[in-house]
C-alpha cells in the first residue's frame, strides 16, 4: 500500500508515541507514513491517501474534542476523500472504550470508509504493549490486510 496518513491527538505523549510506532510498522512493511497532529490533518491530506490510521485518546469515556472536531470539519469536505478508504484506529484509553469505538464505527459508516479490522485498544499504563500492537497495525495496513 502506498501513502498512509496517521493522525493523532495526544495530551500526554502516549498517543503520539503510538502513532510513531504505527508509522514504524508502515515503514517496516515498505509503506510511506505521514504522521500529523489531528488538528493539522484535513480532507486534502486524505484525498490521495490509501489508508488512514487515527490514534486518539478518550477523556471521560468519549473521543477527545479535537478528534471529534476533525470529523466535524471533515464532513463538509468529505467528497474530497474517496469512498472505501481503509480506516484503522488506535484508542488510547484508561477506562472502557466502548463509546469511542462505537463513535468511530459510525464515522466510518457515514463517510463510506472501509473499517480495517478491529480498533486497537491501548492502555497508557501498558504503553510498550500498545506500541507493539500499533506497529503490528501499521504493518498490516501497509500490507493491505
Amino acid at each position: 500500500m502506498g501513502k498512509i496518513v496517521i493522525g493523532y491527538q495526544s495530551f500526554t505523549g502516549s498517543c503520539k508515541a503510538l502513532a510513531q510506532a504505527a508509522a514504524e510498522g508502515v515503514a517496516q512493511a515498505g509503506g510511506k507514513a505521514e504522521v500529523k497532529n489531528i488538528t493539522e490533518t484535513s480532507a486534502s491530506d486524505l484525498a490521495n491517501a490509501d489508508a488512514f490510521i487515527l490514534v486518539t485518546t478518550q477523556p471521560f469515556q468519549s473521543l477527545a474534542g479535537d478528534t471529534k472536531k476533525f470529523f466535524e470539519t471533515l464532513w463538509p469536505a468529505r467528497e474530497q476523500v474517496r469512498k472505501g478508504l481503509s480506516f484503522a484506529a488506535i484508542i488510547c484509553h484508561a477506562n472502557e472504550a466502548v463509546d469511542s469505538a462505537a463513535a468511530l464505527d459510525k464515522f466510518a459508516t457515514y463517510l463510506g470508509w472501509k473499517k480495517f479490522g478491529d480498533w486497537v485498544l491501548a492502555a497508557p499504563a501498558e504503553l510498550e504493549v500498545g506500541k507493539i500492537s500499533a506497529r503490528q497495525l501499521g504493518i498490516a495496513v501497509a500490507q493491505g490486510g
